[in-house]
């Protein structure tokens, strides 16, 4: 399994603060049965600026070799967690190839857990124009997309993707989140897992109690997708090959979530349309 979104690297963020703890986090992912992990330190947010990029190669490379010194057969590969802003535009063009997931065309874009700016769609498009497709950080978790799952269903519409973290699903930030990301999954609204974790305890790498919820909502076969193929697809700069036609919450009907779940097709690379 691929783990697209994870706070791993020590010291930069609010995620492992120490070598120790990175390499704490990392034997809990590999006993979860992941392989690849996406280094994603937060950009943008609060005090973390550019000039904190410059130490990310240097933490990377000081995990890699306690992970060879401890025995831990895990991949570590770059990415940042952007922080949406207004003169997000400016910064990508100055700084592209450092904020993508692993030299590839995707983005994590992270928003306020309780806004989402308005003009969003406007910078989208002049995000993509700029040729990177932006993966949506945990929606689940934003009051916006809560209230207004429509709202997030008008950007996947546009092209981008959403990353649902794992523990939303097993009840870790609460009932609310749980049903919401329940709800997103079955629309079709989600595209990769995350575990976003933070750190070896409380918030740890873990996919295995959220994989068996995802695979009671849309099957076993789809719920590996989101682990394994869109994830992998990602990383080659590929578009994910799956791909579920989203549903489009309407106004009226979101108060009571009584809606009609779409059906879902798998469809792995290869296949004719």
């Amino acid at each position: 399994m691929i783990d697209l979104h994870c706070h791993i690297l020590p010291g930069l963020d609010d995620g492992a603060e120490n070598l120790s703890e990175s390499v704490a986090m990392a034997r809990v992912a590999q006993a979860e049965g992941i392989q690849v992990v996406v280094a994603t330190p937060h950009l943008f947010r609060g005090d973390i600026g550019l000039a904190d990029l410059a130490a990310v190669g240097r933490k990377k490379q000081e995990l890699e070799a306690a992970l060879r010194q401890a025995g831990i057969a895990l991949t570590i590969l770059n990415g940042v967690e952007v922080r949406f802003s207004h003169n997000l535009i400016a910064e990508i063009k100055k700084n592209k190839r450092s904020l993508v997931i692993h030299n590839s065309s995707y983005m994590f874009i992270e928003f306020p857990f309780d806004y989402v700016y308005s003009g969003v769609k406007e910078v989208f498009f002049e995000l993509m124009s700029e040729g990177i497709v932006p993966i949506i950080a945990h929606p689940e978790r934003n009051s916006v997309f809560i209230n207004h799952p429509g709202q997030l269903y008008d950007l996947v519409e546009m092209g981008c993707l959403s990353q649902a973290n794992s523990g939303s699903f097993t009840g870790l930030y609460g009932q609310s989140v749980r049903e919401t990301v329940e709800r997103l999954v079955s629309w079709g609204l989600v595209h990769a897992l995350g575990t976003d974790a933070h750190n070896s305890s409380s918030r740890a790498p873990r996919f295995k109690d959220a994989l068996r919820i995802v695979e009671s909502l849309i099957g076993p076969e789809s719920a590996r997708a989101l682990v394994e193929d869109n994830p992998r697809a990602i990383l080659e700069d590929k578009t994910p090959p799956f791909m579920p036609e989203p549903f489009n919450p309407s106004p009226p009907k979101e108060k009571s979530f009584k809606i009609k779940l779409p059906s879902f097709s798998f469809k792995r690379k290869g296949e004719n349309d």
